[in-house]
């Protein structure tokens, strides 16, 4: 089952490629772009589109990945080996493209904008998509839970999509930057996926002391969060939520695996 959902997931990318190229050719981009940052100014609560946003942060995504410490390591082990390859993507896609945003092209009374004021040349690929959609790919090929449910399949791709939509909500990116970060991300993911599986990292599979590693991980990057200047000020309940969520699924998970690490059948 693993292996038809990498296929799937692949085409998936390859499908919001296509949608990229063909939004920015057409010139369907700023129009998208306006009637999607209206609506979202008109009809939904201020803080809905800078929560979403945040969920596409690197810090926030490990704690959304928190619940799998014990359930489902393999995901997070995955998530781990992806990161640099989606980190290496948006920089270089960053810079080859040298794409303005769209406050640095737009009038700025057109524009409806949550969060910092971002006028740069760095629109494509949008990082926050890539992001949220590495997570979405570990997930559903590392879960067995989730792969065996198509209506969990479905609601992780689909809190994905409003994730990356959100960053056109709150005026950052275009959506073919969206569609483009969502594609990378789940390349990322599968190949971090495909990586993990074949050279496993003694330290967070095989020791003895592996989960405890994991979830020291986990916990260092939910109080970073906490921490953290994410730039959406409308988010920080949400961000201090996903900081809580992130510490408790990782203390939990020490205080489980701390006796079998020293050789003690689990509490």
């Amino acid at each position: 089952m693993q292996r038809a959902y990498t296929l799937r997931l692949t085409a998936l990318a390859g499908l919001c490629a296509l949608a990229a190229v063909l939004l920015a050719l057409a010139g369907l981009d700023r129009p998208c772009f306006l009637a999607l940052d209206h609506a979202a100014a008109r009809y939904l609560p201020p803080p809905l589109p800078s929560s979403l946003t945040l969920l596409g942060n690197g810090l926030a995504a490990v704690a959304l990945l928190a619940p799998c410490l014990r359930s489902a390591p393999a995901v997070l082990v995955a998530a781990l080996y992806a990161a640099p390859l989606a980190g290496v993507l948006s920089r270089l896609g960053k810079r080859l493209a040298e794409r303005p945003r769209p406050a640095a092209v737009l009038d700025p009374a057109l524009l409806d904008v949550q969060g910092p004021w971002l006028s740069g040349h760095n629109s494509f690929p949008s990082g926050h998509s890539i992001t949220i959609f590495v997570a979405a790919t570990v997930l559903i090929l590392g879960a067995a839970a989730v792969r065996a449910r198509p209506l969990a399949v479905l609601g992780v791709l689909g809190l994905a999509a409003l994730v990356a939509a959100s960053r056109v909500m709150v005026g950052a990116h275009w959506p073919s930057d969206a569609l483009g970060g969502a594609a990378l991300g789940i390349l990322a993911g599968v190949a971090g996926t495909a990586a993990a599986a074949r050279w496993p990292w003694y330290p967070l599979t095989r020791w003895r002391h592996a989960p405890l590693l994991r979830a020291a991980i986990v916990l260092c990057c939910a109080l970073a969060l906490a921490g953290d200047d994410a730039g959406y000020p409308l988010a920080q309940a949400a961000q201090w939520g996903l900081a809580l969520l992130g510490a408790g699924f990782a203390l939990y998970a020490m205080v489980r695996g701390a006796p079998a690490a020293a050789g003690a059948p689990p509490p």
